[in-house]
């Protein structure tokens, strides 16, 4: 766990985060925070897929203490290198290299055909065995120096052992040779390292769009002078001036003036709320009303959203990886292929009295127990379902989801922006009895008044405007808009102040017969006369996308910042059973966290959402699905995103998860029992090294054709 202490600084204690270049493995991270905890007056945890240390320090230790400690474990510190482009380089050369020396290889009679193909092969494999699979080479030197073994000391070493024999056998005038072994593993295995590194910057970047919606700056009044300071710098009781139209930059209370916040950042929901003295606001909220006077009631790093983004790189920092099992396995299987093929050597060299057979048998031991099957395993079956996912408007941004997607059992569906559109309409209206005016021309009346309003509110009912103009329009920030209309006076705004009882039995009925919606009265010459009902209208597609989920065996949970009406309401129009209403961000996180305790064994929860609000709560479940119309902190922190916004694309990726998976299981499973099987083969002496080269390139054949078998057998319905 990440310390507690990250986002809130305690008295004596220092927070730091350190960027830590050169981890491979989960193996790595544990590695460098173990030294780090060593050092006294740290508490370190070093999180692998953001590739940052986060420290919590006493005053005395210093952070080149903590950069010697790094560096001292085999790792660096600074700013972070784009290790995705530096490793997208290294592919294309490899792939250049290696991809004509492999099917030159494994065409009978084409390498005979070509002068001199064995020194070809050895000048253009000499670059990719030493600077392509250079990261592999320095990882198995840093896993020595600590007495320790990974998948990337077995490539290594294959690599290695393959072009220096191949080399010997060259210079010695032998037959057999293995540079083609040399080129293509490290290429294939250094791709799948390539879609891992993509992956991990998700957690980083979720976080950074998040704090982003906080202001560089905030204006102040200290001793009656008004300035602008940095918002690091604000303080604990600092007055702040917040204009109409600029973002909020702390959590605050209210002193003076009464405006609108867009709160849709911190809630979703897209109704502005009142803002008077004594209201609470939260940093990254927009004030769309008239200029507010605030108090500031926290500190820029304990701010509200400061601690959503806590919050969601806490949870993404927890997720596991399919990557770990490889890391789990090459603790016993890297060791044990090394101490084979040595006892191999020995065994031939004692027994037989032959170097040479023993050398041949030791390295085919090798050869054969090289992971390019195992590399291409999970990246070959990721992009046929990446391209299956792609042609339905799905993106698969983390491989660990086609692990975790088999094992849903329930989807808890954001209201807003997810099975609704999240803008907002007039779906209903309702004319009071006795009014001045019928409900068409109330209804321009209000429209034409309305028209010149930046509310969401009255956007929606300018959409009604017809030709009629308002003039001398005044607004009301909180209450509403006044003018004429075609020499009537109209007023367009709530029923009724918050909290006031509406005693007009008229009017009452009138705002029954509406329901539950966002309410606005119309009134002509001071009369109520119309009650307008806005809502974000559900989806057409939300509905079947609910079916389909219950047809696969998955339980819709509806989840919502909105009034408990309202989310009822859908939740029935869906068919859905269970529902959270008027919850906050945090409390779209408990309630995620929840039904995942409720879960049962190997039963998982995915959480589908479009905004930043629900960001923590994305992070923190099994699987987080965006939809594309949804923010970019949205779309980072979810494993999956879909790009269309059509609900019935959840069932399809879980369908397409389970699929994947089984494909992903059936090829690690011949990854690893080839080895299993042919390594005691090759020991033997009953396989050469050429023959173990052989077996190798069917076995990664094979791998390629059972994820190729995934396209066959799952194809995509047309929308």
């Amino acid at each position: 766990m990440r310390p507690a202490t990250s986002w809130f600084q305690l008295p004596d204690l220092i927070n730091l985060d350190l960027d830590i270049e050169g981890m491979t493995c989960t193996a790595c991270s544990r590695r460098i925070e173990k030294n780090l905890n060593k050092v006294e007056g740290v508490h370190a945890y070093v999180d692998f897929a953001t590739e940052t240390a986060h420290v919590t320090m006493a005053p005395t230790v210093t952070r080149d203490r903590l950069v010697e400690v790094v560096r001292d474990a085999g790792y660096d510190v600074g700013a972070r290198r784009p290790g995705s482009d530096a490793l997208k380089l290294r592919i294309i050369i490899g792939a250049v290299i290696s991809a004509p020396m492999a099917i030159i290889g494994m065409i009978p009679g084409v390498m005979d055909s070509i002068p001199s193909w064995p020194w070809i092969a050895a000048v253009l494999t000499a670059p990719v065995a030493v600077w392509v699979a250079w990261p592999f080479h320095s990882a198995a030197v840093k896993n020595l120096r600590h007495r320790t073994s990974t998948m990337d000391t077995l490539v290594s070493l294959g690599v290695v052992i393959s072009y220096m024999y191949s080399l010997i056998q060259l210079l010695t005038g032998g037959m057999e040779s293995y540079f083609e072994v040399a080129a293509v593993v490290p290429t294939v295995v250094l791709f799948g390292r390539w879609l891992e590194v993509r992956t991990r910057r998700s957690a980083t970047d979720s976080v950074r769009a998040l704090l982003a919606a906080i202001p560089d700056t905030a204006t102040i009044r200290r001793q009656g002078v008004q300035q602008n300071v940095p918002t690091s710098q604000v303080r604990l009781g600092d007055t702040i001036v917040v204009a109409t139209g600029q973002p909020i930059p702390v959590d605050a209370i209210v002193l003076e003036g009464r405006g609108l916040i867009d709160n849709s950042l911190i809630t979703g929901e897209s109704v502005p709320e009142d803002a008077g003295v004594g209201t609470r606001v939260a940093a990254g909220a927009l004030n769309i009303g008239a200029t507010l006077v605030l108090e500031a009631s926290a500190v820029s790093a304990n701010s509200r959203i400061a601690r959503i983004a806590d919050l969601v790189r806490e949870a993404s920092s927890q997720k596991s990886k399919i990557a770990s099992l490889t890391d789990k396995i090459s603790n016993v299987f890297v060791p044990s292929v090394i101490g084979i093929s040595a006892a191999t050597y020995l065994g031939w060299l004692l027994l037989a009295h032959d170097p040479t057979r023993a050398l041949s048998a030791a390295i085919a031991v090798l050869v054969i127990a090289c992971p390019c099957a195992l590399g291409i395993a999970v990246p070959m079956s990721l992009a046929v379902a990446t391209s299956l996912g792609a042609r339905r408007g799905i993106v698969i941004r983390h491989p660990d989801t086609l692990s975790l997607l088999g094992h849903i059992r329930r989807v808890v569906l954001d209201k807003t922006g997810t099975v609704t559109t999240g803008s907002l309409r007039v779906m209903a209206s309702a004319l009071v009895a006795g009014s001045p005016a019928d409900t068409k021309t109330a209804t321009a009346y209000a429209a034409a008044l309305e028209r010149g309003s930046v509310h969401p509110v009255a956007k929606a009912i300018a959409e009604l405007a017809g030709s009629l103009i308002a003039t001398d329009v005044v607004e009301t920030p909180g209450l509403g808009l006044a003018g004429k209309v075609a020499g009537h006076s109209v007023e367009v705004g709530r029923p009724a102040e918050p909290g006031v009882e509406i005693t007009d039995a008229a009017l009452a009925a009138a705002i029954e017969t509406v329901g539950a919606k966002s309410l606005v009265m119309v009134k002509v010459d001071g009369v109520p006369t119309l009650i307008l009902g806005l809502e974000d209208s559900i989806r057409p597609e939300a509905e079947a996308a609910v079916r389909e989920l219950s047809a696969i065996g998955i339980t819709p949970v509806l989840l919502s910042g909105d009034n408990e009406a309202r989310v009822a309401s859908v939740a029935a129009s869906l068919g859905i059973g269970d529902y959270f209403a008027g919850v906050t961000p945090e409390g779209k996180l408990a309630a995620v966290t929840k039904l995942k305790a409720e879960a049962g064994t190997g039963q998982l929860t995915a959480m589908v959402g479009d905004g930043l609000n629900d960001v923590a709560a994305l992070a923190a479940a099994d699987v987080g699905i965006a939809m594309g119309s949804g923010t970019y902190a949205t779309q980072a922190a979810a494993a999956i995103t879909i790009l269309d916004d059509d609900p019935r694309a959840i069932p399809f990726a879980i369908r397409l998860g389970r699929h994947t998976y089984t494909n992903i299981r059936q090829n690690l499973g011949w990854a690893f029992g080839y080895n299993v099987v042919l390594i005691p083969v090759a020991a033997l002496g009953l396989l050469n090294p050429m023959l173990a080269g052989t077996a190798m390139a069917f076995s990664s054949i094979s791998v390629v054709l059972n994820a190729l078998r995934l396209r066959r057998g799952f194809t995509v319905p047309s929308k």
